[in-house]
């Protein structure tokens, strides 16, 4: 976030950029947090002239030590019971001082060593002395602070919406969804059909690659770590690094991916050199699965959801016209679990956000939606999903070419299976796909600074524009994904599966 104005706290304090409003909440910040604020500042306006923001989390607007995502903002009008607030400001803060690690991580040292000079730090302290300040000025204008400063906090805590409604203005979207609707039409009267069929009967073909996760599954399971994970004061399960691992492990799913070229095999993400253009690739020697913990809303509960990225190195060009190959293409996995530890139901997606698809475990199922009286996209359930005994983990079969999900069931595997790793999104100094080393020196996220992965654009832009996503059908990062063209969802909505399912 940028801002054009430095806080003048003292007399002796330098204005250091032009003039705005004090939030009058702020009018007498003491020395130490004039002095937080002008680091955060600068940091902010370095981060953002070097195209290394992140987009995970949204700044929010006068507090740039605290960020945003959809589901902490459903909380911003639920924050009266004791010690409510205290736990939503500390996700808050914990959002915003994960993204300057990235970000500091990711601007070139000749940057960092500038701000450093300025504010009396170590280059390869700055994330360390940024998240001193933030965690500063959460207690002292936060915490410690006038009720209204809170008021202002709640009534800026808001995420943001990643469709473009100027587009849709200009591209007359009552008329342009009309086509968008009759596309989603026939692709699911071309691509449904396979999950109607036996799928214990569907043998893979000798052209199938099955990738089964390299980490064991425990005999034990481990459901009982979400039965007996204590929840913070806005319920939410809390598990330790290895317990996240060990969930991530256990429901981790295997991939029956139909094989024709090295562009269906999986593989891990990196930045590379080609006639002289930084290029965003991936390396099949190292098949992967991004993974991380996060929460969904559910009944009145909190619950966690398990994500499994994965990549491709290009959904191949079918034809000079191909409105929907080009580099990269990524598929994401999800797993709702329930109070008992048990999934509760799956959901995916591709990386663009595209082909949302829902499977619930019984006794879940789908509920009538207002989307199902109208033209919007509703939530698609091409069929539920088997539960599963101890030992056993879902198959997911995918298509050649575009990785579509064919199908999905549990079996034991065919044939002689590769491995995948898991690589948890909180690992640094990767953070998954967010600070990825150079080929000359440094670091760079794998995602844009408005969280879209460069040079994976797709022809369909130019026709699916008006429809007010930017850049569709181009790899995006979590927490950034639009999944309807017609109508409006976000992936990450906390209430997703609370407004089409029921027990």
């Amino acid at each position: 976030m940028k801002f054009c104005a430095r806080w003048i706290v003292l007399p002796f304090v330098l204005v250091l950029g032009g003039c705005v409003a004090v939030p009058d909440w702020r009018a007498e910040a003491p020395m130490a947090d004039a002095q937080c604020l002008a680091l955060l500042t600068d940091m902010d306006e370095a981060v953002a002239a070097h195209d290394v923001g992140d987009a995970g989390a949204a700044r929010i607007k006068t507090f740039p030590w605290l960020r945003i995502d959809r589901f902490l903002a459903s909380f911003r009008h639920e924050l009266s019971a004791p010690g409510a607030f205290e736990d939503w400001v500390s996700h808050l803060r914990w959002l915003d001082a994960r993204a300057r690690e990235i970000e500091a991580s990711n601007l070139p040292l000749d940057a960092r060593m500038s701000l450093a000079a300025r504010h009396a730090t170590d280059p390869e302290s700055l994330a360390g002395a940024a998240n001193r300040c933030g965690d500063l000025l959460l207690q002292t204008e936060v915490l410690e602070g006038p009720l209204k400063t809170r008021d202002a906090l709640v009534r800026a805590a808001v995420a943001p919406s990643h469709y473009n409604q100027w587009q849709r203005a200009i591209g007359l979207y009552p008329l342009t969804n009309l086509g968008a609707a009759i596309g989603y039409g026939r692709w699911k009267d071309e691509n449904l059909g396979p999950f109607a069929r036996d799928f214990a009967a569907a043998a893979p073909s000798e052209s199938t690659v099955v990738y089964v996760p390299a980490a064991a599954m425990e005999e034990g399971g481990v459901s009982a770590l979400v039965r007996a994970a204590p929840r913070s004061a806005l319920g939410l399960p809390k598990f330790s690094a290895d317990e996240v691992a060990r969930l991530a492990a256990a429901f981790a799913p295997v991939f029956e991916i139909e094989t024709q070229s090295d562009d269906d095999r999986l593989g891990s993400p990196f930045w590379q050199r080609e006639g002289g253009e930084l290029l965003p690739a991936i390396d099949v020697s190292r098949p992967a699965a991004t993974t991380r913990l996060v929460y969904t809303r559910f009944e009145g509960r909190v619950l966690p959801q398990l994500v499994y990225t994965v990549w491709f190195p290009a959904r191949p060009l079918q034809g000079s016209f191909d409105l929907l190959g080009g580099r990269i293409d990524g598929f994401i996995w999800r797993v709702t679990l329930d109070e008992e530890g048990e999934p509760l139901i799956y959901d995916a997606i591709h990386a663009c956000g595209c082909y949302h698809m829902f499977f619930p475990v019984a006794p879940l199922r789908r509920v009538p939606v207002p989307e199902d009286r109208d033209m919007r996209e509703a939530p698609l359930v091409p069929k539920a999903a088997p539960r599963l005994a101890p030992g056993e983990r879902i198959h997911l079969r995918l298509a050649a070419v575009s990785h579509y999900l064919l199908d999905l069931g549990v079996r034991h595997p065919a044939s002689t299976p590769s491995t995948y790793e898991l690589q948890s999104d909180r690992a640094s100094p990767a953070f998954g796909e967010r600070s990825l080393p150079l080929p000359e020196g440094g670091r760079r996220s794998f995602y844009g600074p408005t969280g879209i992965v460069p040079h994976t654009e797709r022809l369909e832009r130019f026709t699916l524009w008006p429809l007010g996503i930017e850049s569709p059908g181009a790899m995006r990062q979590w927490g950034t994904h639009a999944t309807a063209f017609v109508g409006e969802r976000h992936f990450d909505d906390p209430f997703l599966f609370d407004k089409a399912f029921a027990r």
